[in-house]
């Protein structure tokens, strides 16, 4: 019993120097909310100033929904450090909810926080005492959602896209090997077909012969008589001797029978159904080589002109082959730049794909990575897009001048840019009468050297400031410059002995998405930047 006691206290006074080693309180500002209330559930975690403490971070804590997470708050005791961690947490329905216990690390440890037990009421509605009223009748509300036009991409992706699938899957015409040679080696190619058809043999005399004569009429027609295919027997023969006669061609006697024989024999078997015998049907296909290569031989060289005129027919071809192609190239290339234009329009947005093409200085002022530095004495803390650049010093007013001990003036880009930042300095000489000093005589100067630089219409608003505890004079306002319409923002401050002057002026935004009014944005980022330094009074010493 006594070694069991002993070891009793020993893991006593172990769970007790872990606890004070490691202590986190746990407390809550009520137990008792009505649904959606906020509780605040505080944690405070003792460290040394070496240790890493870090809280829990979550949008639940159990049943409870964290509706803000506060940020730490440290207080310092001696040698050790107290910190505390508040969560907003709110239940919407009623009932009973535990806080579970949150694990927090210290260093590599982890410690854990206590659970807490929060009760959830309803909200009593006591329908007897409330006033009950009719039901109101239907509002019809005007819709003032902007118009989809997402239709009218997709009608621009599927146009083209109709006409790629058209250019790819349609039949082209394609010249049969026939149709490239010319017509004595026309007449040799069919001949052959001929022979190999073996039409003789199978007693179809009838397509044998319409074909033979068909290929010496076509050759006569190409190369002589022009209408040969549509002339009868008869007349070709009579047509064909005065155009050879014309042309100075002669052709033998046995040429010019063994001709005549032949179509008229064609003739008969065509129209009359006298069947020829093979001998004879093979001698005239052998007569019909020997004819057109006879007329092929008496044919007069081309002229000149006829030579000048097939070959620009060529050229003519070769032209509108070539230009054809280039065609085709450019309007598949046309089609896939629309096809991407729209693709990327769909997805980015019109004003993005726009910024991006035609550029939007202002956008890329507001996205890029910004500036913060101090300016002139008292110093003025501001961020800007880029570090502004000292201004001319003997530029100082002239209704200031017998009030200004010191002036420092800074600037960023020039009138007429998109932007332009300008701050401002005054060290006030001492014993200078500052309560002399009016609205015009600091308005002055700037209204003066907007109207020097050609700036006109120049509209002029003033109200009192107050800024991170600073009070001042805000001017706002508008004017326009070479064509475009400015607005600006001018802060005046009088802190520690001085005058403090903060000058922002933009191109007017044009933009019906307030989200992308970049040069309002602008402006406001920059005036809310603004810190003036406090001038730290040295404290009386108090005699012994």
């Amino acid at each position: 019993m006594k070694h069991l006691i002993h070891i009793f206290l020993l893991g006593f006074i172990a769970i007790t120097q872990g606890q004070a080693q490691q202590p986190v309180q746990t407390t809550v500002d009520r137990n008792e909310i009505l649904m959606g209330e906020e509780i605040k559930l505080g944690i405070t975690v003792e460290a040394a100033p070496t240790d890493l403490i870090i809280f829990p971070e979550q949008q639940k804590l159990g049943a409870l929904e964290v509706i803000e997470s506060y940020p730490i708050d440290t207080i310092r005791d001696n040698n050790r450090l107290r910190l505390f961690k508040e969560y907003g947490v709110t239940q919407w329905d009623s009932g009973d909810y535990y806080v579970p216990r949150l694990k927090i690390l210290k260093n590599d440890l982890s410690i854990l926080s206590d659970s807490m037990l929060i009760k959830v009421r309803e909200v009593q509605v006591d329908t007897a005492k409330q006033k009950m009223f009719d039901i109101k009748a239907a509002i019809d509300i005007p819709d003032t959602r902007p118009t989809d036009w997402s239709w009218l991409w997709w009608l621009l992706l599927l146009i083209p896209l109709g006409i790629v699938v058209y250019l790819l899957t349609r039949k082209r015409e394609k010249k049969t090997y026939e149709e490239t040679l010319q017509p004595y080696e026309w007449t040799r190619y069919r001949l052959t077909k001929l022979d190999e058809k073996q039409l003789i043999e199978n007693k179809r005399s009838k397509e044998y012969y319409t074909e033979l004569t068909y290929i010496i009429r076509k050759y006569i027609d190409s190369k002589v008589y022009g209408h040969a295919l549509e002339s009868t027997t008869g007349q070709l023969l009579g047509e064909l001797k005065t155009v050879m006669a014309e042309r100075g061609m002669n052709i033998t006697s046995t040429t010019e029978n063994r001709l005549k024989e032949i179509l008229e024999r064609a003739d008969l078997v065509k129209f009359a159904g006298v069947a020829p015998d093979a001998i004879t049907a093979k001698e005239d296909r052998l007569h019909t080589t020997d004819i057109i290569y006879n007329i092929h031989q008496v044919l007069p060289p081309p002229t000149e002109e006829e030579l000048m005129m097939d070959a620009k027919y060529r050229r003519k071809q070769e032209l509108k082959a070539r230009s054809k192609k280039i065609a085709i190239v450019a309007g598949t290339a046309l089609v896939a730049l629309l096809i991407g234009l729209g693709t990327w329009v769909y997805f980015e947005g019109k004003n993005n794909v726009k910024d991006v093409l035609l550029g939007n200085e202002l956008r890329e002022y507001y996205e890029q990575d910004w500036l913060r530095s101090g300016y002139g004495i008292p110093e003025i803390a501001i961020t800007t897009p880029d570090i502004m650049v000292r201004g001319e010093e003997n530029n100082l007013p002239a209704d200031l001048a017998s009030y200004i001990g010191a002036f420092d003036n800074f600037k960023l880009g020039d009138r007429g840019d998109k932007l332009t930042v300008n701050v401002a300095t005054f060290l006030f000489k001492e014993g200078a009468e500052v309560d002399k000093l009016t609205a015009q005589n600091l308005i002055g100067p700037i209204t003066s050297g907007l109207e020097k630089d050609g700036a006109t219409n120049i509209i002029m608003l003033d109200k009192k400031l107050e800024h991170n505890g600073m009070k001042g004079i805000e001017f706002t306002g508008n004017f326009e410059y070479d064509g475009n319409k400015y607005e600006y923002d001018y802060w005046i401050f009088n802190e520690n002995g001085g005058m403090q002057q903060i000058f922002v002026t933009y191109l007017e935004d044009d933009e019906e998405d307030k989200t992308r009014e970049y040069g309002r944005l602008i402006k406001e980022r920059i005036l809310n930047s603004v810190e003036i330094a406090k001038e730290e009074k040295p404290k009386k010493q108090s005699g012994k």
